[in-house]
């Protein structure tokens, strides 16, 4: 058994503000002072999906670090996974046919999901909305997409719970695990981070003893994909707030989904 976790930093247990997530290090962006600290949270997380994805059965597993400046500590990952990481990414983010799931573990919910835990929509301060066909989208539908586009279904999903919402409006039959409850964009309870990796460790095992029951999900072609960004030349370079001026929209058309995924 073939599985393949994506990973993103914001929808750990344990972090919840926004300097939780930076790591560009630069001037114009320092890292937070808990960066460090929640790259060895998520890769916790991660190791518990995949001690777990082990114990049932699983005997290759791909992890893709798709949090922007990095997420994982490639160190403290668990050594029966390979890494999937750097820029750019290979087209089709290293998927193919041969994999039998995906997991999403750290999982964020779109920009504008009212008092989602630091929601975003791939950039936090430039893009403002997608559109698929004309239904809004975020990462986590782009991405289920993109596996699906190779056959493969999602059968696991760890987040806030305002994401596991989002993930079950497209994918009725996916485990969820909440890791914690989001209070607001930048706050959330959260469960202890212990916690947090048995309730992963216990969804893996449910998820993959019913792995027959997950669909692949794929939105029909052809497709209208929009981008509405916000017009950086006029906000302030640290401000994340959902009304702020927008940009021109950006504007594809494609029949294979592969021309969209980003």
């Amino acid at each position: 058994m073939k599985i393949y976790i994506h990973t993103d930093i914001e929808g750990v247990a344990g972090v919840v503000q926004w300097d939780h997530a930076h790591g560009h290090g630069g001037p114009a962006d320092p890292a937070g002072p808990y960066y460090e600290r929640s790259k060895r949270l998520l890769t916790a997380e991660i190791n518990a999906a995949i001690e777990a994805a082990l114990e049932e059965g699983a005997d290759e597993i791909v992890v893709s670090d798709d949090h922007g400046p990095g997420g994982i500590d490639p160190e403290l990952l668990h050594p029966k996974a390979r890494l999937l990481f750097g820029k750019p990414f290979p087209r089709g983010r290293g998927f193919d046919r041969s994999f039998d799931a995906m997991f999403f573990i750290g999982q964020h919910a779109m920009n504008l999901t009212p008092n989602a835990n630091l929601c975003h929509t791939y950039s936090s301060k430039g893009i403002r909305r997608m559109l698929l066909n004309g239904q809004e989208i975020g990462e986590i539908g782009m991405r289920a997409a993109l596996a699906g586009s190779f056959g493969v279904p999602v059968a696991l999903f760890t987040g806030d719970d305002k994401a596991c919402a989002e993930a079950k409006a497209i994918l009725p039959a996916v485990e969820l695990v909440a890791v914690k409850t989001s209070l607001g964009r930048t706050s959330a309870l959260c469960l202890h981070p212990i916690e947090a990796r048995k309730a992963i460790k216990a969804g893996v095992a449910r998820a993959l003893r019913r792995l027959g029951d997950y669909k692949p999900y794929l939105p029909p072609p052809p497709y209208e994909f929009i981008v509405e960004p916000y017009d950086l030349a006029r906000c302030h370079p640290d401000d994340r707030s959902f009304d702020r001026p927008a940009g021109k929209p950006q504007v594809y058309h494609a029949t294979d989904f592969l021309e969209i995924s980003r």
